[in-house]
């Protein structure tokens, strides 16, 4: 009885030890800007139907833990602008890398991120020169808003919940209905909704993250304007029902996921309002209160690419589809350099918040598959599975993905400007180095 009485008053004075900040800062950008995500768009954004944000929570857990998780309105972020701020934090508040995760919602109605998540059909060094000035431009807003967060801190609890929405379809079997017709293949989807919610100590909810796996694809290659797509008017909806709250919205594995019905703004803001009932009916709910130290791990691994030869890319830098062209032009480059890409950088990051939940964050567009099979093996309560944090460097298939072919399994990659397909090791190599952090953080997998 007393063991028992003393775990009680050493949880709730973890939980008495919380604080957390969060803050917010516009980034949309001065037009007309090129949008990426949609190769068909033929000219840049000229008007803003809705605001981009970056936004900052960071938690403290009174021992020492502390998380700062940065969430973003783009297409996705780049090694070359996280690791920068990754280097600012640590040297003005001491955030380990381990620490600080980068999310990006995905959104194809954002504009370009430097340096390669650029998908414009143009040539033009001053468009090369506007999509960098903006890419230096995220590095200081991306520190601002964490060093904002850190900065205001304030005792606070932290709780976690999930529920669901239903429009998020697998788009492959479309695809390959058409290049294979009569055959059937698997169209695994996850329609989970991972909650957080930050209360302060008068009870007033100040943040709340929640996150889906769906691309944000509502507003198809037809709309040119900026806007945050469904993922941004479920942000806008939340903090309007929560009046001096944040709302983030993490990104999780939407790499073959796509919102049905699309294609109409309506529907964007539509969706959108389909996950903010979703999210303030869990968060009105009893939900699970986080309780403990928070704990966290990092790595980098590699992931190898498919052998290629100069030849290939010779014949490619002759094509006339301007993509096929720029990357064969890329790898001849590299190729003359002496340092051909053979693989790519691949960052992992898994946090425990207390015992209630975990987070592992991966890099790339990462299929539904991968999901699945996590939370599978260390419960589908307690784990959650972002994508697009850190770095997108291109889609990260499974290898069933890649026996079945199609855009996801390495057709995209000639927009990412990457040598490519992977390698049959790529799924393996991502789900252990996952494995191993959660292992090093205390997360063992369900019985």
């Amino acid at each position: 009885m007393k063991l028992l009485v003393a775990l009680l008053i050493a949880s709730c004075a973890h939980a008495a030890g919380y604080r957390a900040g969060v803050a917010a800062v516009e980034i949309t950008p001065e037009l007309p800007f090129w949008l990426t995500g949609f190769a068909a768009r033929t000219r840049p954004a000229e008007n803003v139907t809705l605001p981009i944000y970056a936004k900052a929570l960071a938690l403290e857990d009174g021992e020492g833990g502390r998380v700062v998780i940065v969430t973003a309105d783009l297409v996705g972020v780049t090694a070359e602008i996280t690791s920068e701020v990754a280097r600012r934090l640590e040297q003005s508040h001491k955030i380990r890398r381990d620490q600080l995760v980068f999310n990006a919602s995905h959104t194809h109605s954002g504009p370009a991120v430097w340096p390669r998540l650029h998908i414009a059909p143009v040539t033009d060094p001053r468009v090369d020169r506007q999509v960098e000035a903006y890419g230096r431009r995220l590095i200081d807003e991306f520190t601002k808003v964490a060093r904002q967060a850190l900065d205001q801190m304030f005792p606070a609890t932290l709780s976690f919940g999930q529920t669901e929405a239903g429009f998020a379809t697998n788009r492959r079997v479309d695809h390959l209905a058409l290049v294979r017709p009569g055959r059937s293949y698997p169209a695994p989807v996850d329609n989970a909704v991972p909650v957080w919610k930050v209360t302060a100590a008068d009870g007033g909810v100040r943040a709340l993250i929640f996150g889906y796996a769906c691309h944000n694809t509502v507003l198809t290659a037809g709309f040119t304007a900026i806007n945050g797509d469904y993922a941004g008017y479920a942000q806008q909806s939340l903090e309007r029902a929560y009046p001096g709250a944040k709302a983030l919205f993490l990104s999780l594995c939407a790499g073959d996921q796509r919102p049905a019905p699309r294609g109409k703004a309506e529907l964007a803001v539509q969706h959108g309002e389909t996950i903010t009932a979703a999210v303030r009916k869990r968060a009105s709910s009893r939900m699970t209160p986080v309780k403990g130290r928070f704990r966290s791990a990092y790595e980098e691994i590699r992931l190898p690419f498919q052998a290629h030869t100069r030849e290939v890319y010779e014949a490619e830098a002759k094509s006339s589809d301007f993509y096929a062209a720029r990357r064969g032009k890329a790898m001849l480059a590299a190729f003359d350099a002496k340092r051909p890409i053979v693989d790519t950088a691949y960052p992992v990051t898994a946090i425990a918040f207390g015992d209630s939940a975990a987070l592992v964050a991966l890099g790339g567009e990462v299929v539904v598959d991968y999901a699945l099979r996590l939370k599978k093996e260390f419960g589908p309560d307690r784990l959650v599975v972002a994508a697009y944090s850190n770095d997108v460097m291109g889609y990260i298939p499974t290898h069933r993905i890649l026996r079945e072919g199609g855009y996801e399994a390495g057709d995209s990659m000639v927009y990412f400007v990457q040598p490519g397909w992977f390698t049959d090791e790529v799924e393996e190599l991502v789900l252990d180095s996952a494995r191993r952090l959660l292992r090093r953080i205390g997360v063992r997998a369900a019985k």
